[in-house]
């Protein structure tokens, strides 16, 4: 698929700003840029995911610990919680089932949701097992403490969450936006092609075209970077 698409991106480039197979040199460059635009892509679709779950996750276990149950089982109930929920497959199940794994070991549970966190970098997650790790050794109410971190960590995820629905408008806007200065430069060199035969086979041409592809990519990462906004 990012051969596809750098394949396909190079063949618009070529004919559009150089009018010229030679533009499809670019291929291996956009491949690269692709890939890693789409390994980043995953790796934030992976780390929403397991941040959602892990913030379901913590309203279990929030939950779990007002009706009683000791820390210990109340971390099984948001293993099996989150089993029923999203399956036994996914990354925050199977760190789920290790860290009761070694809990049942006598491993201190507080140094084993800190490697969590170390594994997963993740705000939420950090914050939390940091807090955890924290009140687990000066002691105090557990209840309040978990209860009010999660209020705060769910509270903060929400408002992202409603962020994100109130810019998908504008993701979608600043696509089509890409789509135009292309559209334009192709009813031009359909059009009229006499008037965009200055712009191609020449130094000056090949200079002025690089420009605005350099610029038009720019625009396109800048806009992206604009629509990316955390709490």
């Amino acid at each position: 698929m990012t051969l596809l698409k750098a394949t396909g991106s190079a063949v618009i480039i070529a004919y559009l700003f150089f009018d010229s197979a030679l533009g499809l040199l670019c291929t291996p460059v956009l491949y690269l840029l692709f890939r890693k635009r789409d390994k980043q892509r995953e790796k934030e679709r992976k780390e929403q995911e397991l941040e959602g779950q892990f913030v379901q996750g913590l309203q279990v276990l929030s939950d779990a610990l007002e009706a009683g149950i000791s820390m210990e089982n109340a971390w099984k109930e948001v293993e099996k919680e989150s089993g029923i929920l999203y399956g036994t497959s996914t990354a925050f199940y199977k760190e789920l089932q290790e860290i009761n794994n070694q809990v049942a070991s006598n491993v201190p549970i507080e140094q084993l949701l800190l490697g969590f966190a170390e594994r997963n970098p993740i705000k939420d997650i950090v914050n939390f097992c940091e807090i955890f790790a924290y009140g687990k050794r000066t002691g105090g109410d557990w209840n309040k403490i978990i209860g009010n971190t999660v209020a705060r960590i769910k509270e903060r995820y929400e408002i992202e969450k409603e962020i994100q629905v109130l810019l998908a408008a504008k993701v979608m806007e600043q696509k089509v936006l890409n789509i135009i200065p292309l559209g334009m430069i192709l009813f031009l060199k359909v059009s009229s092609p006499t008037y965009m035969k200055v712009l191609y086979h020449n130094p000056f041409g090949v200079i002025c075209m690089v420009a605005c592809l350099l610029i038009y990519i720019v625009a396109i990462l800048w806009a992206e970077k604009i629509t990316k906004i955390q709490v």
